[in-house]
């Protein structure tokens, strides 16, 4: 099977997937069977080079894709996947620190905290610093500390390195903040790579172990890694250089949060012995479409030159509309997906999405669609885990799972509101500080030592601990239930008989049916492996195909997918590209987004401007974006031609509106 599987590879990709030992760089171009290279190529590793599957890491960015490897080699090596070390780096790094702890013998569990964690830690260590957040926002704090993280950059780094007014400042809040997490043995993602980094640099056998324990590397995304994950892959690599690192810096979306493109392109620099193996067939989109993405993507200057081609010529030109506002493109995206369902059978609303620069574009196109009764899905905007009451549900789980975790403590112990006041807790902040224990530590100190008289603190203390003692004892979904009932965390909603309440309760058992569909696939799985799966999940991971919806979602979240149709709504000036990335290196990262955008499109790409866009209380005058007029006028189609009937005279007007 196997080999069959090999036959089905063109020549450049078997090359590729056989290739033998040392660094490869595998360019591929959007569209050109990088998944199905990657997972041939572990599939050959294991099946003709007998390599054991424990042996491989894969590093992927998002689940999603981790999963399709590992689901597109159950045919060949069958339950053997599971011995893979695939997964994102976080997933990884967090797998590496998980069985360190345990070599240790430290049985306790990390707790990962999300964004919204991170502030409310970072907020809380600049209050009591006495740091006025007009002078460092806690935002940019964040930023800068998340921002170190990713190039691997401690707190006395940062200050030397951070061009911030007040970097100073911010190193310190960074130093507290890192005594902060490790006291309540929490991380955050950057430390998911970075704690591995700072494991292997000060325990060299540690270190050892990886690089005996795997022979191969794999990357997917390559041109995405940030200098961590940089420095993690060429760490792990060590002298075997079994590194085969698949990406194209056409598609490097990431600055904004770390990720640098050098890294891709300057592959040959750090493995001056690689191979270059460049996948430029197309297989997903149109001939004209792909003519399209590559005359905008050539107008780049940070890129390693290939071109995609296709077996698929011709197909409908990309088509542009200028539209007179947002809701304009909105009216023109109802009408058009409603005609080509009409004049092709089969096709769904699944088979639609609209792409935008900016999650706030959504809302237009959202009030739209539920007017014309036209079923959607957003990918990316409020996410089902971003919802109080799971918050709060999350934070009750985290809490009882860590109990050092004085943070999801802090946020459940009045949730319901228990009576449990200011003087409670600073009573118990100050037995915390002076005998060096977590919040609950201290509240059960003092409830030991009968220094609260407050009978809730007594009961929730209790209660808390009966429950801490139930969590290996029941099934997940069911411990879920218990305490939501035993905390009154349910009936607080239920007393309150509104609408929005009742919504919460069923935001609630939907948490706890997830839970249970979760356990259904993994049986051995443990609290902490299903709060760091909620933990690790991007917007990626979280669309689904299973439903007949049309898809809304920002071009990043978007990467990695493609549909028969694609709207990309917002083609001006200032938001696409960002009024904030119009000049050199950013501009040209935002017209790999763009690049991005046109090749998720397998039949039809649409581009839609509007003339006018409202801006909060003011309504804007747009310019149509410069990546119009890059596109050769051969391979697009204006709908509605001006009075002379010709689309280049209007491709024409643009490029004068743009001022070229």
């Amino acid at each position: 099977m196997h080999e069959v599987f090999l036959k089905s590879l063109n020549k450049l990709q078997l090359e590729a997937a056989t290739f033998g030992a040392g660094p490869l760089l595998v360019l591929a171009g959007a569209g050109s069977g990088k998944t199905k290279v990657l997972t041939s190529r572990i599939a050959h590793l294991i099946l003709n080079g007998k390599m054991e599957p424990k042996k491989i890491l894969a590093a992927t960015f998002t689940n999603k894709a981790a999963r399709e490897i590992k689901e597109r080699l159950v045919p060949f090596i069958g339950e053997r996947t599971e011995e893979l070390w695939a997964g994102t780096f976080h997933t990884i790094g967090l797998r590496v620190l998980r069985e360190e702890k345990k070599a240790a013998g430290d049985a306790a569990e990390l707790t990962i905290y999300d964004e919204e964690e991170q502030d409310l830690l970072i907020r809380l260590v600049m209050s009591e610093m006495s740091i006025n957040e007009r002078d460092v926002p806690y935002k940019a704090a964040r930023f800068e500390i998340n921002m170190a993280k990713n190039s691997d950059l401690g707190p006395e780094d940062l200050a030397c390195k951070s061009k911030h007014l007040f970097a100073d400042v911010i190193a310190a809040i960074y130093r507290e903040y890192e005594k902060r997490l490790a006291a309540m043995n929490a991380l955050d993602f950057g430390d998911l790579i970075c704690k591995p980094l700072k494991l292997f640099r000060q325990r060299p056998e540690v270190l050892e172990k990886y690089r005996e324990r795997f022979d191969h590397i794999l990357v997917d995304e390559y041109q995405d890694t940030n200098g961590s994950q940089y420095r993690l892959t060429k760490t792990l690599a060590g002298k075997k250089r079994n590194l085969f690192a698949v990406g194209d810096p056409d598609q490097s979306i990431y600055g904004w949060r770390g990720a640098t493109i050098e890294n891709i392109l300057n592959f040959k620099a750090d493995y001056p012995e690689a191979r270059i193996i460049k996948l430029e067939q197309n297989y997903r989109s149109t001939g004209n479409i792909l003519s399209a993405a590559n005359s905008v993507i050539k107008n780049n200057g940070e890129r390693l030159e290939k071109t995609l081609w296709t077996d698929n010529l011709g197909g409908e030109p990309v088509h542009y509309e200028e539209c007179l506002n947002e809701y304009g493109e909105a009216r023109f995206v109802v009408d058009r997906v409603r005609n080509l369902m009409a004049m092709n059978p089969g096709t769904g609303y699944r088979d639609f999405t609209v792409l935008y620069r900016t999650n706030t574009q959504s809302r237009p196109f959202e009030e739209m669609f539920f007017e014309e009764g036209v079923p959607y899905t957003i990918v990316g905007g409020y996410r089902f885990f971003d919802r109080k009451e799971i918050k709060d549900a999350l934070a009750y789980l985290k809490a009882l799972r860590n109990p050092d975790d004085s943070l999801n403590f802090l946020r459940i112990i009045n949730v319901p509101p228990r009576g449990i006041g200011r003087a409670a807790l600073e009573k118990a902040h100050s037995i915390a500080r002076a005998e060096n224990l977590s919040l609950y530590g201290a509240f059960r100190r003092g409830v030991e030592d009968g220094v609260f008289k407050n009978e809730s603190v007594r009961e929730f203390i209790g209660t808390f601990e009966n429950l801490r003692s139930e969590i290996s004892v029941r099934p997940l979904h069911e411990f879920t239930r218990r305490v939501l009932d035993l905390t009154g965390y349910l009936d607080m909603w239920a007393e309150k008989k509104t609408e929005d309440a009742a919504e919460r309760i069923k935001g609630l058992d939907g948490l706890v049916a997830a839970i249970k569909n979760y356990e259904a696939g993994n049986p051995k799985a443990t609290l902490a492996d299903y709060l760091n799966l909620v933990s690790l999940m991007s917007d990626a991971d979280s669309y689904e195909d299973k439903y007949n919806r049309v898809t809304l979602m920002t071009i990043h979240s978007a990467k990695g997918l493609e549909f028969p149709y694609v709207f990309m709504a917002g083609m001006e000036e200032g938001l696409f590209p960002h009024k904030r990335s119009i000049d050199g290196e950013t501009v040209e990262e935002e017209r790999r987004l763009c690049y991005v955008g046109m090749t998720r499109a397998r039949k039809e790409l649409y581009l839609l401007s509007a003339k006018q866009r409202a801006s909060g209380k003011e309504t804007n005058t747009a310019a149509p974006s410069r990546f119009l007029k890059e596109i050769d006028p051969a391979f697009i189609r204006v709908k509605e031609p001006p009075p002379e009937g010709r689309a280049e005279d209007h491709i024409a007007k643009i490029r004068k509106l743009l001022g070229s």
